[in-house]
Formats: C-alpha cells, structure tokens, sequence
C-alpha cells in the first residue's frame, strides 16, 4: 500500500491580523489541501502564548531544524531584508512585505538566494486587481504607463518620517488629503506596511519597476470602514490611441485596521498556490 503524500509544512513569520488568519487558516484546512502549519515565528515572542508550544518557534536561526517548506512572511519588511537570504537556502519564501524588495540591495540579494538555492521567492498579489493582465502587457513590451491609487482613512496608515508629519498635519480635517505622489520606490520606506499592493505592481511589471510605477496615496476621513485601490494601466499607443483600463477595488476594513478583510482570504489563495516554481521569484 502506497504511503500518503507528506502535507507540506509551512512556517508563519508574523502572528498580527494576517498571521493569525494564515494560522487558523492551515490548522482548519491544511490537512485537507495538504498542508501543515510547522510554527509561528513573531517579532513578539510574548503575542504567541495561545499557541500549543511546539508552534512557537522562539527564534530564527532554528528555522533550519523546522524541516520547512514554505515559510511566509507577515511581519515587517525588515525580517526578509535581515532574514531573507538565509531562509531561501532552505525553504520557498511567501514575501508578503514586498515592499522589501524596494531596496535594491534586498532584491538582488533575495533573486540571487532563490537561485542559487533553488527555492521561490513569492509575491502575493494582496489587493493587486489585474495582475495577470498587467503582467502579460509587460512581458509583451506593450504597457506604457501604470499607476496605482490608495484611499484609506487616516487611521488606517501606519507612516514614518514626513509622511507620518504630513498625516498629522490633515487627520484633523474633514477633506481627503493627498499624502503621497510620485514613484514608488521612496514611499516604501516611508509606509512600509501600508503600499505592499503598490510594491506587488512593480514586481508584476519589471519593466517599470519601483522607479516607473506611479504611486498616489490618499487620507480619507470619509471612508473609515473601507481600503480602496485603484489602478489605472496605459498601453503603447500611437497619436494618442492607446489602450487604458481602470479597475476600483473596495476591501471592507475594520476601522483604524491596515488590511482589508478581503485581503486575508486573498492572502490564503496566494499561499495555496506556491507549490514550488524552482529558483526565480514568481506572483502568487
């Protein structure tokens, strides 16, 4: 009788909203789809104590003795820049801060670990609408212009340096406000927790990357329980005939949260999908 298939096991970096649901969501359904959750891993070892203890993983550098296959990451872009080359020598890594990658010593530090060790960097799509789509005009040398739009009340950003100065100066006020405009490499660093769509957009489209996606970020009070995105793709065109998509997401959010409720779910079908694409980085 033939042995059943080992469930893949996967690791948890980050045990806020999004690592608790990913959690659940593999100690619920794993076995069905053929997943098992290995540990849990936070910046606060202290927020793990309703984990039995053989989940709690109380420091990195075990990570290796963990027997992993897939580790995801929902912490802080700070883990795959500090953690991530190490990781990838031994297991396929879900980046889901890829804001990371907006540091082009991380990027290319990551890409070089995923091939040399022959493991996948993934970058989840989280609010990204039209990914596909956008990353088939790029490949074809036919996107022209890509620009990405979030709206969230003040509440919901978490902001450093002028930006956090700048929410500051507008969260009293009754008007939306735009915080943010330009590429968007810069405002990484600035709202790191906040623009992983924008970061996932300029891995879908390489050929503008960071520097050539335009980003727009905008504080409204009027809109508490929702994150709106909003992308707006322009094709190669002549005399000004170019194709032009605009596509609205509105995630219901509970107030003041950074992630929307869709994105959960959103984040749990990207994890079902990395399977194993060998050493490259790969959209999920």
């Amino acid at each position: 009788m033939a042995e059943a298939p080992r469930c893949r096991r996967v690791g948890i970096l980050g045990y806020g909203q999004l690592g608790q649901f990913l959690a659940g969501q593999l100690l619920a359904e794993g076995p069905r789809v053929g997943l098992a959750l290995a540990f849990v891993w936070a910046r606060d070892s202290a927020c793990l104590g309703a984990l039995p203890p053989p989940l709690r993983l109380p420091h990195l550098r075990l990570l290796p003795h963990t027997a992993v296959d897939l580790v995801v990451e929902v912490a802080h872009p700070c883990v795959a820049q500090q953690h991530g080359k190490e990781i990838l020598a031994h297991a396929d890594f879900m980046l889901g801060s890829p804001t990371a990658l907006a540091d082009p010593d991380t990027e290319r530090r990551l890409r070089a670990a995923a091939e040399r060790g022959g493991h996948t960097l993934y970058v989840p799509r989280g609010a990204l609408w039209g990914c596909e789509d956008i990353q088939r005009m790029d490949v074809a040398g036919t996107l022209a212009a890509l620009k990405v739009t979030m709206t969230k009340a003040p509440q919901s950003f978490r902001l450093e340096g002028a930006l956090r100065e700048r929410l500051a100066a507008v969260a009293a006020g009754a008007a939306p406000a735009v915080l943010y405009e330009g590429p968007v490499r810069p405002l990484c660093a600035l709202a790191p927790n906040n623009v992983n769509t924008m970061a996932a957009a300029c891995v879908a489209a390489p050929r503008l990357g960071f520097d050539g996606v335009h980003a727009r970020l905008v504080a409204d009070p009027s809109v508490p329980g929702w994150h709106v995105v909003e992308v707006e793709v322009t094709g190669v065109g002549e005399q000004g005939r170019a194709l032009r998509v605009t596509s609205t997401r509105r995630n219901p959010a509970t107030p003041g949260a950074v992630t929307g409720m869709a994105t959960r779910d959103a984040f749990w079908s990207s994890l079902l999908a990395c399977r194993g694409h060998g050493g490259c980085v790969q959209l999920c």
